[in-house]
Order: structure tokens, then C-alpha cells, then sequence
């Protein structure tokens, strides 16, 4: 079975007062930070690269375009929009919107690039916005301490094990303990 994880980044600072704003200098300073700690963290983990299966996601916004590409860079990898991440995306805090959520991401191991009976991990990196990580984070359990401050290019990290038989089988059964969250605060301030 391969596991899904989900890291919820928000982009960057953003320049206020433009109807899709660009990210600022720190915007910038601060993707290209959080990158190479993403990096650093990818070469520590002791599982073979063959296992690990990366995706970036980014909201359509200019801003979770601009976090992303630089993500991209320094990791190596594709970006691919997704419109589900775009801001104002609120789901209600359903059980309904909680399968919406993980059907949504497991979606991505059915990808012909995926199809490997060796891939054991999934892990997907989604730039969106405060809302949607807020939205999502409250939908699927996590700690509320967790968003009380949604800081640019923080990332908050959900840990799935589902069997995705269950889903197909209409049985929502993700219990507390097969969803594990984990965060980080942004601060990328220099």
C-alpha cells in the first residue's frame, strides 16, 4: 500500500492591494528558503529516492505560482496546477468533505508516472493560501493550536494510510489514529 503525505504550504508574502498579487522580496527570499530546508530534509530521509514519489501542486494564483516554480527548482520537480487548491475553496467541516479532501490527493497515485508497485510513499507538496490550509487542516482533525497563525511559507504536514480499496468502497474509515499531522511556522524572515 502506498502511503499518502501531504504538506499544505503557504506561498510567500504577497504585495497588498492587487487583485492577484505578485510575491514581494521577502515573498521571494522566503520561498527560496523554505526550498533548500525542503531539500536538506529530502537528502536526510533514509528511504531509497525510488520509494518517494514527489508532486508539486499550486494553487492558479500568481503568488502559489511564483512559491512553487521556486520550490520546483531547487527540488527538481514539475509544477502542476490544481484548481482545488485555489483560494476560497471552503468545504464544510463534514465527514462528506473530509473524503472530498483525501479522495482529491489520493487521486494523484492513479497518475501513469505513479503506477509502481515500489512506490511506497506519495508526497505531495500543495501551495495554497491560509483559508484553504485553515479549511483543510480543520476538515481532517488536525490540532487547532496548529493554524491559530498561518505564517507565509509555513507548512503543515498530514500523514495518510488508507487502504484505497475503503474509499472506492464508499467506506469512509480513516480513523484518528491513520492520519498523523505534524507543522512547521514559517518565520523565514532574514
Amino acid at each position: 500500500m502506498t502511503k499518502l503525505r501531504i504538506h499544505l504550504i503557504r506561498h510567500g508574502e504577497k504585495k497588498l492591494f492587487l487583485p492577484d498579487p505578485a510575491l514581494t522580496e521577502l515573498g521571494v527570499s522566503q520561498a527560496k528558503k523554505l526550498a533548500q530546508r525542503l531539500n536538506k530534509e529530502q537528502q536526510a530521509q533514509h528511504q531509497p529516492a525510488a520509494k518517494i514519489q514527489r508532486l508539486i501542486l499550486t494553487s492558479p494564483k500568481k503568488r502559489t505560482r511564483q512559491t512553487a516554480a521556486i520550490l520546483a527548482q531547487e527540488l527538481g520537480l514539475k509544477v502542476q496546477v490544481d484548481d482545488f487548491l485555489d483560494i476560497d475553496n471552503v468545504l464544510p467541516n463534514t465527514l462528506a468533505s473530509k473524503k472530498k479532501i483525501i479522495e482529491h490527493f489520493q487521486q494523484y497515485l492513479n497518475l501513469r508516472e505513479i503506477d509502481d508497485k515500489a512506490i511506497e510513499l506519495l508526497e505531495i507538496l500543495a501551495v495554497t493560501h491560509s483559508q484553504e490550509i485553515k479549511n483543510f487542516w480543520r476538515i481532517l482533525g488536525g490540532p487547532e493550536k496548529a493554524i491559530a497563525d498561518v505564517y507565509e511559507c509555513g507548512v503543515w504536514s498530514i500523514n495518510v494510510e488508507t487502504d484505497k480499496k475503503e474509499f472506492e468502497a464508499d467506506k469512509i474509515e480513516v480513523e484518528a489514529d491513520k492520519i498523523d499531522f505534524k507543522w512547521t511556522e514559517g518565520d523565514l524572515n532574514p
